[in-house]
């Protein structure tokens, strides 16, 4: 299977946000480290790094200190505490 080595712009376009976005992530310790770095303003990544790291980070905008569950009366209820009604 074919397994390109990837840049910040085609990663960010797999995963939906800016260059940018990434090269913070990257310095944020939120990315991987390069699969190959041939010259250090040039980091790549193989495609199949970025589609595990992808496959388990949470979701654009997600919160991961809010969680959804269920009341008292085992009722499911919104991260935001509405109860849709």
């Amino acid at each position: 299977m074919d397994d390109p080595l990837l840049s910040y712009s085609e990663i960010a376009t797999i995963a939906g946000v800016s260059a940018k976005t990434m090269r913070n992530y990257r310095a944020a310790g939120r990315f991987p480290p390069p699969d190959e770095l041939p010259a250090p303003d040039r980091p790549r990544w193989r495609r199949s790094t970025v589609l595990d790291w992808l496959a388990t980070r949470p979701g654009q905008g997600a919160r991961t200190d809010l969680h959804a569950g269920t009341d008292r009366h085992g009722d499911d209820v919104r991260v935001d505490g509405a109860d849709g009604q």
